[in-house]
């Protein structure tokens, strides 16, 4: 397989990875959406029921340490991928 090029096998990472940030997104925006519905069935019951929700740095900068790692993924398939044209 040497000099040959496939790239149907990068095409399909490249597309799991996109899927993977997606569907990532998706539970975060499902995440934010459930507190807002929980806060809102608590102040049915109590009128002076404020949540109160400690988010660290971490929880913050975990979407971009998710995007990172989907990104350092592609580069290392990339790099796989030159290695093994021209190798």
């Amino acid at each position: 397989m040497r000099g040959e090029h496939n790239s149907t096998s990068y095409d399909s990472a490249v597309s799991i990875l996109f899927s993977l940030v997606v569907i990532l997104y998706v539970i975060w925006v499902q995440a934010v959406a459930d507190m807002e519905s929980y806060r809102n069935m608590k102040m049915k019951d109590c009128l002076d029921f404020t949540p109160s929700v400690l988010y660290g740095w971490s929880f913050f900068l975990a979407p971009a340490g998710i995007f990172f790692s989907l990104l350092a993924g592609l580069l290392f398939l990339v790099v796989g991928r030159h290695i093994q044209i021209h190798h």
